[in-house]
């Protein structure tokens, strides 16, 4: 296709005296915009305000946050691999620095496992005895190994998670269980009662397997004594023993100690505030959302979160720190605490797996060691649970030494939709709940789990005797989202804005506390403030995960070490588990409060 291309000709070119003339067109430009009129719609836009009131409104929560483990391998394994049998090959029973032509004995198993037991940052495991191979400086830890417990997939099976997490709220309560409600009486348990000596005067003490979140001066309600003349209102005149322990679990009232008082009867205790009674009860933790949960040729795969290890971060145990991120966005909106409040809290919840390997996971209250706390099975006590619940025969030398008390939860699973949290007390004078006990999960390695007695069907071939003591955690991790005021608000029918989880007192008025908003501080010691971006808050949390064992100084009946038969025989099943050695206190305390 061609192009026309037209050529003009200026008239300076047709003579000298030709020039050339300039051409104009009149071209309008009109255009179609306005003035914005000034009226009441022209207003200022505050940014910080906009910025404030989504911020506050939005329920909306990203949550990210690094697991940082304290946790060892005390409680090692007795047969297997990495376990004390290792001590008995023969590489381990022959001395590498005696020269053979001295004609010296080789090592016996005690020397051997002496000699070859190592701990490095808290991991128990040993190096080969053999110093000239390759590979003789590399640390072999027992089993249950590092990896074992590690945040990170198991590195044995990448299938087999060692632990699952998920993100549970407060969400209902159990008042029915016999730690605070009884046959008759409702109220904490009482489990024993002793003599104090207050001003030279004998009176009566009583404590309980949970704090009892009482101060000198408090006023308690005592019921179910075995003599009704005495249950009523007393004064607390003192907390704790008389040389100032166990401030938290023992306290004393005007009874003298020369009435009999026996509190295996259904004792109850309430603390008073302005007259009204206290709750007690154990609150339930459920999911915030159902979790995607699916199983694959009998593995759990849960993709609610990612779990990966920090770059270049290490505990100063050199464990390995671990990042976590919930994939979903956690929405809070139409979601109620236990008291139908606004959720304040939420809780990142992590499960212990059994990656066969382990027991399932039993639950219960971490208390006190104090009297009658032993006497009751009824009383889910957490460093008291162990699998077996049948003694065994009394001329059985390796018998138990207790009945496992029964758990909250025999078997706790990342499939369950609810778990138990917390053990806690209420007032409505107060509007404040109180954390009288947490709740801990409890496990065990399968080769310490064994029979109770031998039999010549079911020998002890394993654990050479009844090692009970496992392991135990915390599995609820609190991030607080919103803070309550440190006020209490009063007011009638005639007062607006009441908020809808007010407490009814029965005679006229409501008491609540208001929900502050983000960022505002209202005598708090710290104030609660986080960022908020793209429409939703950003919580991120650093938790120190300890995985403790269960009875390290011997104090609660679980230890293995030395036993004695009904003759007083000692009965030896080496190697006993390493016993811990305990500190003294490394400050001053107040031995005791005034006498009232």
């Amino acid at each position: 296709m061609g192009i026309n291309r037209v050529k003009y000709r200026l008239r300076s070119t047709e003579s000298q005296t030709s020039v050339n003339t300039d051409t104009f067109i009149n071209v309008q430009l009109e255009g179609n915009e306005r003035l914005l009129p000034y009226n009441d719609i022209n207003r200022i836009v505050d940014a910080g305000e906009v910025f404030n009131n989504e911020r506050q409104s939005t329920t909306k929560y990203r949550i990210i946050g690094n697991f940082k483990p304290i946790m060892s391998n005390v409680l090692f394994n007795v047969s297997g691999n990495d376990s004390w049998y290792t001590f008995l090959e023969p590489s381990y029973l022959d001395d590498p620095y005696d020269n053979p032509d001295t004609g010296q004995e080789p090592l016996t198993w005690g020397q051997s496992y002496d000699q070859n037991l190592k701990e490095q940052d808290g991991w128990f495991g040993h190096y080969d005895p053999n110093i000239i191979i390759s590979g003789s400086c590399d640390f072999n830890t027992m089993e249950p190994k590092k990896e074992r417990f590690s945040f990170k997939p198991n590195d044995v099976n990448q299938n087999l998670k060692n632990w699952e997490l998920t993100v549970t709220y407060p969400w209902s309560a159990d008042t029915t269980h016999d730690l605070v409600s009884g046959n008759t009486n409702g109220g904490l348990r009482l489990i024993g009662a002793n003599e104090s000596i207050v001003s030279d005067r004998p009176l009566m003490m009583f404590n309980t397997p949970v704090h009892h979140n009482l101060m000198q001066g408090d006023r308690v309600r005592l019921v179910g004594l075995s003599l009704p003349i005495f249950d009523g209102d007393y004064r607390v005149v003192r907390t704790g023993l008389d040389n100032g322990d166990d401030k938290e679990y023992y306290f004393s009232v005007n009874i003298d100690y020369d009435v009999t008082i026996n509190t295996a009867l259904d004792t109850r205790m309430k603390r008073l505030v302005g007259g009204q009674e206290s709750e007690y009860y154990i609150r339930l933790f459920k999911k915030v959302r159902t979790v995607n949960t699916t199983i694959n040729n009998g593995i759990i795969e849960n993709d609610d979160y990612e779990l990966y290890p920090t770059a270049f971060a290490k505990t100063v145990f050199s464990d390995e720190v671990c990042q976590f991120a919930v994939n979903e966005d956690i929405e809070v909106k139409d979601l109620r605490d236990n008291l139908g409040r606004p959720l304040s809290e939420i809780f990142i919840t992590m499960i212990k797996t059994q990656a066969n390997f382990f027991t399932p996971i039993q639950v219960g209250l971490e208390m006190g060691n104090v009297d009658g706390i032993h006497n009751d099975d009824e009383l889910p006590h957490l460093r008291l649970l162990h699998e077996n619940g049948v003694i065994a025969p009394v001329d059985d030398p390796q018998q138990d030494p207790f009945i496992s008390p029964t758990p909250l939860n025999p078997s706790a699973h990342i499939t369950d939709d609810y778990y138990h949290g917390d053990i806690v007390e209420y007032n409505k004078f107060e509007c404040l709940e109180y954390t009288l006990a947490m709740v801990g999960h409890r496990f065990n390695t399968n080769n310490r789990t064994e029979p109770l007695y031998e039999t010549s069907f079911f020998p002890r071939n394993k654990a050479k005797g009844p090692r009970h003591e496992g392991y135990f955690y915390h599995p609820h991790h609190k991030m607080k989202i919103r803070d309550f005021s440190n006020y209490v608000e009063q007011g009638d029918s005639n007062t607006f804005g009441i908020p809808d989880y007010a407490e009814n007192l029965g005679d006229g008025r409501w008491l609540w506390r208001d929900l502050l908003d983000i960022g505002l501080n209202d005598g708090q010691y710290v104030t609660l403030n986080y960022p908020f971006l793209n429409g939703a808050h950003y919580l991120y949390q650093n938790f120190c995960i300890p995985v403790r064992r269960q009875d390290p100084f011997g104090q609660y009946g679980l230890y293995y070490g030395p036993r004695f038969s009904p003759n007083n025989v000692p009965i030896t099943f080496p190697p006993f588990d390493i016993v811990g050695s305990g500190r003294g206190n490394q400050f001053t305390v107040k031995s005791a409060e005034e006498d009232c």
